[in-house]
């Protein structure tokens, strides 16, 4: 049922694989200015936050309407805060959703979130 690309690699692979990517263009990059501060952790740069989720912390979305989601394995929790400052949490979610998510950077919540969480009848509570 995946689709095949680059060579027979299924799409998820792919997109694992340019995460690692981002996140080793990444590790070249550094600044030669004055006072140097630590980078805000993005969910396209940490391929670790990808496949392991974050621990239930919130980390930055590239989105139109999402600023922030996150992902804890142990109990298969998702947050997601969309920019209006709501925020919703999802269970049970399989951490493949999670991964999913982040990959679809600019557009996770039209092409993940709403068909998977909320048209798929995922609970969910909002907590703000």
């Amino acid at each position: 049922m995946s689709k095949k690309a680059f060579g027979g690699m299924t799409l998820k692979l792919a997109g694992v694989l340019a995460v690692t990517g981002m996140l080793l263009a990444g590790c070249a990059t550094g600044s030669t200015e004055g006072d140097v501060q630590a980078p805000v952790p993005a969910a396209d740069t940490n391929a670790g936050t990808t496949t392991t989720g974050t621990g239930g912390q919130l980390i930055q979305i590239q989105s139109d309407n999402v600023a922030a989601a996150g992902y804890d394995a142990a109990s298969r929790t998702m947050l997601v805060e969309f920019d209006d400052g709501s925020l919703y949490e999802y269970a049970p979610v399989p951490v493949s959703v999670w991964m999913d998510f982040v990959a679809a950077q600019p557009h996770p919540w039209s092409r993940v979130g709403n068909p998977v969480l909320v048209q798929g009848g995922v609970p969910y509570r909002k907590v703000r």
